[in-house]
């Protein structure tokens, strides 16, 4: 009898930690570095807020069709003091340091093959014209060749190499992210597969790097989806393609990041506190883990299972360009520390 009852109370404690685990969503924060470039001290402000508020990463955006804000060997860009167009090493070195030191993850989020502009640009200037030429897509001159492409795909491999070595975190060893984008790519209605084969071969390289991939949704139809690296996590912002319940039933891990209540444009619009303030009511109001973007609804309910493993706030910053860097802080922290308070709900 006694021993049927411990049996019992263990059984339901096993049961109740799952619970409690299941329900422990990661936190996170996505900002734009690429459009506005900010230095070590503005990254290092949003980190304490971070950390404040119990999130558990911040995601650097920094390759998009205005700029590559990271020092690269391979790109050409060897400053080692500080300017105002990219983080030099020993920088990228004092954050992640900054950043572990308070239990905040760094993830770099190099966005291919779309929003590529700003590095192939580099490209035009370091190399040649023919070899610019042979890894640009016919579609846009923002978009990487992801054609089966080997020119293409071995240099991005180089980049990511170069990324992953920069960004090594060995108190994150085994569970480093690396967010490889895939969103907004041209032609992928009509060319699905080829698109996976490039995705596949990329987030395979991120893996062989020692990180574990993600990317955003939408540019992911069900053929794709099924065809997808099992271990790429997704990010969901808005439906395109696919519903989040189709990711669900295939099983994907998910990351919200609702595109209209967990995006956020910083601008001289919002440069007054009533803004910021209305804002924070309306994520106070409508943001809820579960609250996916759909099409004809931003505001859909859905039932995740055991599939949702954190949302993730996005500052896009092309709007933020003429800010200072105080008048930008003013508006993102207060926004960060609102969302990480209610973001387990």
């Amino acid at each position: 009898m006694q021993n049927r009852i411990k049996k019992e109370l263990f059984n339901l404690s096993k049961h109740l930690r799952g619970e409690a685990t299941r329900s422990r969503l990661v936190s996170g924060i996505i900002l734009d570095t690429s459009r506005r470039h900010v230095p070590v001290a503005f990254l290092m402000r949003v980190i304490d807020e971070i950390q404040t508020g119990g999130g558990n990463y911040l995601q650097l955006h920094f390759s998009d069709a205005e700029g590559y804000r990271l020092s690269s060997e391979i790109l050409g860009q060897t400053l080692t003091k500080t300017n105002d167009q990219y983080l030099v090493k020993s920088e990228i070195l004092e954050l992640i340091a900054y950043a572990n030191d308070r239990d905040v993850m760094i993830i770099p989020d190099f966005d291919v093959p779309s929003h590529s502009k700003g590095w192939l640009n580099l490209v035009k200037e370091k190399f040649d014209e023919n070899f610019y030429k042979s890894i640009v897509s016919d579609f846009d001159e923002g978009l990487v060749d992801y054609f089966d492409n080997p020119q293409a795909t071995t240099l991005v491999k180089h980049l990511i190499e170069e990324i992953a070595f920069l960004f090594k975190q060995d108190k994150y060893k085994g569970h480093q992210i690396f967010s490889i984008g895939g969103d907004e790519v041209p032609g992928t209605n009509n060319f699905q597969e080829e698109y996976i084969r490039f995705i596949n071969t990329i987030s395979g390289y991120v893996e062989q790097c020692g990180y574990k991939p993600r990317m955003w949704n939408d540019s992911l139809n069900e053929v794709g989806l099924y065809a997808l690296n099992s271990n790429v996590e997704i990010v969901y912002w808005q439906e395109n393609m696919l519903t989040p319940e189709v990711f669900i039933s295939h099983n994907r891990p998910l990351h919200n990041s609702n595109f209209y209540t967990l995006v956020y444009s910083p601008s001289n619009d919002s440069i007054n506190t009533e803004a910021i303030a209305e804002q924070i009511d309306y994520v106070k109001a409508f943001h809820k883990s579960t609250v996916f973007c759909y099409k004809d609804n931003p505001y859909g309910e859905v039932d995740t299972q055991d599939v949702l493993k954190g949302t993730a706030y996005t500052f896009w910053t092309e709007r933020g360009t003429e800010l200072t860097d105080e008048q930008l802080l003013a508006q993102v922290l207060p926004l960060i520390k609102n969302y990480l308070s209610i973001s387990q709900n």
